[in-house]
């Protein structure tokens, strides 16, 4: 019998079981994207040779059909980027930027930053696309752009996204949803611009962040904008602690400093403290090199996530307390960079991260932070209280994905 199958338990005092790590000095993180040291070895030649950055843009422009690509040191400042030029090439003055209830607070910070103003649309809890009544509402205000935000990969149906957008610039975000489709086209074809989050954890989790657009009338390029360092360190220490076993000491180290300095990141540039005047810097020829070849990757890693999100679907389906988000019909080659499970009350969310994370699991909350307000957004309110996410990585194997379900299951059944 393996360990796993023979683990101990104790009682919480709600009578639910608590189970004893069954796999010492192991920790599965909530997200990562695996990088090789080949590739950081291969990045340092790429940075050498000055060579990199333009063949990983030429890549992307190919895949998403982009004229235009432009890359940035994190993904605040490649917010920014995007926003200024939206709204330097608008005409009419606009200032208003329509983005999710439900999204990264990286979103109003950055519009905020470029002197524009965030409004929020609510989104449907079960699907995640865009509720129809609150974009209308938005769209009357007359915005300079709508976001739209496949989080976790759950889009919207695009046809009629582009349809009732009209006028104000789509502006796609891909930061879960490279290579994902709605009706066999890939998204950030829809839109004016698309935007890329190559932060720890992403796809490409190479640090910083790219825009690319097809309309001509914008203008994103890297020329005239210098390089920023290599980002060696960071990235030779992500491709280590990314596995289980490592990552376990990472994260005691990390918890024992709390609060002493900034979080870790892959990017090259400081990830909040942001100055929001361009010029803004590009990524380096390593980044470049080293996104390159995770890119080749990209089917790999999503089919491998595919495999645990497809296990903790079909297994939590009849669950009780919990649920899934259902995709919108015509969505598929979804990256399921995490895998979100919707529980009943905050209380039980809670608890079964806690078991969760006594097990060894790393599964968050998402999307925290502010608080919405639940007579407003009643949909993105609901889930910022329920929902946790599941690791779906391919460093998670087949008895990490027993115990996830064993653990979920244990919980619910002890009651709401």
């Amino acid at each position: 019998m393996d360990r796993h199958d023979a683990a101990a338990t104790d009682r919480w005092p709600d009578s639910v079981e608590r189970r004893r790590r069954p796999r010492r000095w192991r920790l599965v993180p909530p997200a990562v994207t695996p990088v090789r040291a080949s590739d950081v070895a291969a990045g340092i030649r790429g940075q050498w040779a000055g060579r990199g950055r333009r063949q990983f843009r030429e890549e992307i422009a190919g895949f998403l059909d982009a004229e235009q690509t432009a890359t940035y040191t994190s993904y605040r400042r490649t917010l920014a980027g995007c926003f200024h030029e939206l709204a330097v090439a608008d005409d009419d003055g606009r200032d208003t930027v329509l983005i999710p209830a439900f999204c990264s607070a990286d979103f109003p910070e950055a519009i905020e930053g470029v002197g524009l103003e965030p409004r929020r649309y609510d989104i449907d809890p079960e699907t995640l696309a865009f509720d129809p009544d609150s974009l209308r509402e938005g769209l009357e205000t007359d915005p300079l752009a709508v976001v739209s935000i496949p989080v976790l990969g759950y889009g919207s149906p695009m046809d009629e996204l582009v349809e009732r957008c009209g006028d104000p610039y789509l502006v796609e975000v891909l930061g879960y949803a490279l290579g994902t489709e709605y009706d066999g086209r890939r998204l950030g074809t829809f839109g004016d611009c698309a935007v890329l989050n190559f932060q720890q954890g992403k796809p490409l989790p190479v640090g910083g962040g790219m825009v690319v657009a097809g309309n001509d009338e914008l203008s994103f390029r890297d020329a005239g904008r210098d390089p920023v360092d290599p980002n060696v360190a960071a990235l030779a220490g992500y491709a280590a602690l990314g596995r289980p076993r490592p990552y376990y000491a990472y994260a005691a180290v990390r918890d024992a400093f709390d609060g002493v300095g900034d979080r870790a990141t892959t990017h090259p540039d400081p990830k909040f403290a942001v100055d929001y005047d361009p010029p803004f810097e590009t990524i380096s020829d390593f980044q470049g090199t080293v996104a390159s070849r995770v890119f080749g990757r990209l089917d790999a890693h999503r089919r491998a996530r595919e495999r645990t999100a497809t296990h903790y679907r079909e297994q939590l389906s009849s669950c009780p307390g919990v649920s899934a988000v259902e995709a919108v019909p015509g969505l598929s080659n979804c990256q399921h960079v995490r895998y979100p499970l919707v529980a009943e009350t905050t209380a039980l969310r809670d608890r079964i991260k806690t078991a969760l994370a006594d097990a060894g699991i790393g599964a968050t909350p998402l999307y925290d932070w502010p608080v919405l307000d639940p007579e407003t957004f009643p949909g993105g309110a609901s889930l910022q209280r329920r929902i946790l996410t599941l690791p779906t990585h391919p460093y998670v194997d087949d008895r990490d994905r027993r115990l996830v379900v064993e653990t979920v299951r244990e919980v619910t059944a002890g009651g709401r």
